[in-house]
């Protein structure tokens, strides 16, 4: 047997799981209090939950890939725990003055009351760099960044400030390593953070990777980005801030994998909190981050936080009640479906924090206390399924107690409770969709985390949307970081980009994951250009030792293929096939709608893609679909943008174009030209058997 490990370093717990890395099954599961205070820091914790799941497993199993995700980087950030930073910035001429002022950042706030202190030396760039950098570590710098105006042209001057601080046993990062875009104060500011955590970052990795070493692990290890991808120890040593902001970046790798819509909301809900994230065409979307107010050129995924969960407490609120923000943990009192209670009850109004608000809590005549949560209260209106993890049938007694101290009923009162929750998710929810335009697209919620089943079917019922919870959701996070792909993005600024300037990047990004162990038979490139930002984007993804891409290679057929369609689209219109390649299945949906009294009728289609075993990876509404043999695609391609593109005041315009072929899908729609488009479909047109069909989804500019 061969698995994929994954572990997930929460704030109170540590879960490892062990993934077949042919169907994709947990085959074992371990967890363990994680360590904040032991010497070896969370790498204890690591190593020891890896212990206990090594126990469980079959002693001839082969490990092919390790990951874990991490907190470590917040919570230094959050809690002030940096190392002193220096900068050492080049510069000559008139230049000299906006560089330097751009490199003087000062204290930089990261949580209230926390600020990472940087000091800067500005030198001419032939400068003899040896006598700051010793006094810059006599006064008690620990790491240093390299910045110099234009690095990302030209990064020699960055690479010799690197160079010398590392013979002088300082650790050091150049700015032209966070981003390739000329935003100087940004990149610098992104490089400082970088650098606050490279010490701590880079003596975990050590530890880490020494301890897996001796328990003989030669799999590679990889660490969670915030970008929900994953990335070598080397590169953690180097870039350590891609870990930071993380928040559901390893449960959303788990839902991508694993669930089948291409358009979904996923909601990771613990016991205090809930972490929101929005999928589009398969990809959650991401953001440039903020911290301390300031930008970053740091992507994370665009996640939203709210203090509601599984865990969330019943309180009153006036005349009425509500629920949260205070969890059941905090409080230090059970669950009510989880704790059977003895003999006569009493209920108490109790304040986990000297300034709370009471929360309403039950006491049996043994003692015993539990709260009445969000999960008690959807247990009790029948939302939690038997098999569910968060499943317990303990709840009626104490609700209804609680119930007769509000003069409600015990079902009334679980309504109110789960009503309040959904009013706290779903704006936003609403918001997400908003932003991201998905007004015309079917979406599903998709739930993870042990509290899932608490929030997402009742508050999937008041949306009127369908919904899904993940697989053994109390560890998707865990398996996420085992299903993580390697990942790498790089943005430059060029205008007007040419075919040989794309080309290359995509050459470079595609370079970047096989050094960091990605499968070049499973990468994948996404290029973006942002015309009026003049920034180009390549991201590209690919799998470690992934057999899975013929996962669940189970053909579901037909039936199970509609049946998908129909849970996600509606069973209520028609999926018409409109052909196929090896894996990947094209439909086509209409729907009719009526305004005007009915006297007007409107007709709006929906193309769909589907894998073999039903997962939707694409849906594209108002669509048209062109097919071509492998020989004629590039000229089958030229072909159907010049048919769709337009032409207005601000120029020619041309379509969104997905390409189909083979098991990829090809997305062309956030390139600017048909010769952008042409140039970076011709890599993977060119391998297709001449034999083979190609579809051309096509979406007319607007």
């Amino acid at each position: 047997m061969t698995v994929r490990i994954g572990i997930d370093v929460g704030g109170t717990f540590t879960h490892a799981v062990a993934v077949d890395n042919e169907s994709l099954q947990v085959v074992a599961h371990a967890v363990t209090p994680t360590t904040h205070r032991a010497s070896e820091g969370v790498a204890a914790g690591i190593v020891g939950v890896f212990q206990k799941l090594q126990a469980a497993l079959p002693p001839d199993v082969r490990i092919v890939l390790l990951a874990h995700s991490t907190t470590q980087a917040t919570n230094a950030l959050l809690e002030g725990d940096v190392a002193q930073v220096g900068i050492v910035g080049l510069g000559s001429g008139l230049e000299a003055v906006k560089a330097k002022a751009d490199m003087a950042l000062g204290p930089i706030e990261l949580a209230p009351g926390k600020y990472l202190n940087n000091r800067l030396e500005f030198l001419p760039p032939t400068a003899d760099l040896d006598p700051a950098l010793q006094t810059m570590k006599q006064q008690g710098v620990a790491a240093v960044v390299a910045a110099e105006g234009f690095s990302v042209d030209d990064p020699r001057g960055e690479r010799r400030i690197a160079d010398k601080a590392a013979a002088l046993g300082l650790p050091a990062c150049c700015t032209h390593e966070m981003s390739g875009l000329y935003g100087l104060r940004v990149r610098t500011r992104t490089a400082v953070l970088n650098a606050s955590i490279l010490p701590k970052m880079m003596e975990t990795a050590l530890m880490t990777d020494q301890s897996l070493r001796k328990l003989n692990v030669n799999a590679p290890l990889m660490v969670m980005r915030s970008d929900g991808g994953v990335m070598s120890l080397d590169e953690v040593r180097r870039r350590p801030v891609l870990t930071l902001l993380s928040g559901p970046a390893a449960g959303i790798a788990a839902a991508l994998m694993y669930l089948r819509s291409s358009d979904a909301v996923f909601l990771e809900v613990g016991g205090t909190s809930t972490d929101i994230c929005l999928i589009k065409n398969g990809r959650a979307a991401v953001k440039s981050a903020q911290l301390g107010g300031h930008p970053t050129y740091l992507r994370t995924l665009d996640s939203r936080t709210l203090g509601i969960a599984g865990g969330s407490l019943l309180r009153k609120d006036g005349s009425s009640i509500d629920v949260g923000p205070r969890s059941a943990h905090l409080a230090g009192v059970g669950y009510a479906s989880f704790t059977p209670l003895e003999g006569a009850l009493k209920v108490l109004e109790v304040s986990p924090l000297s300034d709370d608000p009471p929360y309403l809590v039950v006491e049996d005549e043994q003692g015993h206390r539990v709260g009445i949560t969000t999960t008690d209260a959807a247990n009790l209106a029948g939302f939690v399924p038997a098999s569910d993890y968060a499943k317990g049938d303990a709840a009626r007694r104490a609700m209804e107690a609680v119930a007769q101290h509000l003069s409600t009923t015990a079902d009334a009162l679980a309504r109110q409770m789960l009503e309040r929750a959904a009013a706290k998710v779903r704006p936003t929810v609403d918001t997400l969709l908003k932003e991201y335009d998905m007004k015309d697209r079917a979406v599903k919620l998709i739930g993870g985390g042990g509290g899932a089943a608490a929030i997402v079917p009742f508050l999937a019922q008041a949306m009127g949307l369908p919904f899904e919870i993940a697989p053994r959701a109390e560890v998707i996070s865990a398996i996420g970081a085992a299903l993580a792909m390697v990942k790498e993005t790089i943005e430059k600024n060029i205008m007007d980009p040419t075919e040989e300037q794309l080309a290359a990047l995509r050459a470079e990004v595609e370079q970047k994951v096989v050094a960091m162990g990605a499968d070049p038979g499973t990468i994948e490139v996404l290029v973006e250009v942002d015309a009026q930002r003049q920034v180009v984007r390549a991201t590209a993804t690919g799998a470690v030792e992934f057999s899975a891409r013929d996962v669940l290679v189970q053909d579901a057929g037909d039936e199970g293929r509609l049946a998908s369609l129909q849970e996600t689209g509606g069973s209520d219109v028609p999926y018409q096939p409109l052909g196929a390649t090896d894996w990947l299945h094209l439909y086509e949906s209409v729907r009719e709608q009526r305004k005007l009294f009915g006297l007007l009728k409107t007709r709006k289609n929906t193309v769909w893609v589907t894998d073999g075993r039903g997962s939707i990876k694409l849906q594209v509404p108002g669509a048209y679909v062109s097919k071509a043999p492998g020989a004629d695609a590039m000229q089958a391609l030229q072909t159907v943008i010049s048919r769709y593109q337009s032409y207005g005041d601000a120029g020619t315009q041309v379509p969104a174009v997905h390409v189909i072929a083979g098991r990829k899908v090809l997305d062309l729609s956030a390139l600017q030209s048909m010769d952008q488009m042409l140039s970076l479909a011709k890599a993977d047109l060119d391998r297709i058997p001449k034999e083979d069909p190609v579809f051309f989804i096509v979406k007319p500019s607007a």
